[in-house]
């Protein structure tokens, strides 16, 4: 093994996206639970209530400690791959200005709409940063190993992510302006839907780079 460090690090980075998408999975169950609570306190269903108040403060809590014990493993993960190549240590900069803007947008998230929002295009150009600069990492790495296949994967990825993160902008802003005229509200969604789709993808393709990578580091 040429470089532990970035195996044991993208080991952690990998485990950390898998948990990342329970995380977001227990997030909308405890979204329909709360559905069901608050349709069960108007139809007065207070056995329904209860198992729903109970399941949605499961699925809360459990998603919660999931999302940190998963920061926690980027971060770490990071650190370690950073050891063995500088790309990694660029990336974990991008995460915490993401963090930081993250806390900073929650404080104003009702007071001042302007800053939250302008906190969360922070934290969602940090992460694609981040993201590129991980992928990269990869590559360089590979490069090393004279994996040419993994160096040219990395590639065609990257054109992905970045072309899809475009396309899920425009697909933002096109919704935030139609959505407010009713005939061109199914449009609007539409877009919404597909620029949603898109960024899931692109999130399935990172993550099965990042199991290639691991394989690739491990020999």
């Amino acid at each position: 093994m040429k470089f532990p460090n970035a195996f044991s690090g993208v080991k952690k980075l990998l485990a950390a996206e898998i948990l990342q998408i329970i995380g977001v999975v227990a997030m909308g169950f405890a979204t329909v639970f709360a559905v069901l609570f608050s349709v069960s306190v108007g139809t007065d269903n207070s056995v329904t209530g209860i198992g729903s108040l109970f399941g949605l403060s499961i699925l809360l809590s459990g998603g919660i400690i999931v999302f940190i014990i998963a920061a926690i493993l980027e971060l770490a993960g990071l650190v370690k791959a950073g050891r063995d190549e500088e790309s990694f240590k660029y990336a974990l900069y991008m995460i915490v200005i993401g963090l930081i803007a993250v806390i900073i947008g929650s404080c104003f998230q009702t007071s001042n709409t302007t800053i939250y929002n302008i906190c969360d295009n922070v934290n969602r150009i940090a992460d694609l940063v981040s993201t590129i600069f991980i992928i990269q990492g990869v590559m360089n790495l590979a490069v090393n190993l004279d994996d040419d296949e993994m160096v040219a994967k990395g590639s065609s990825i990257l054109k992905v992510i970045i072309g899809i993160y475009a396309f899920a902008i425009i697909g933002s802003i096109t919704y935030a302006i139609l959505s407010s005229f009713p005939v061109f509200r199914v449009i609007s969604l539409i877009c919404f839907c597909v620029s949603l789709l898109l960024s899931f993808i692109s999130y399935v393709l990172f993550i099965l780079y990042l199991a290639r990578a691991k394989k690739m580091l491990a020999e």
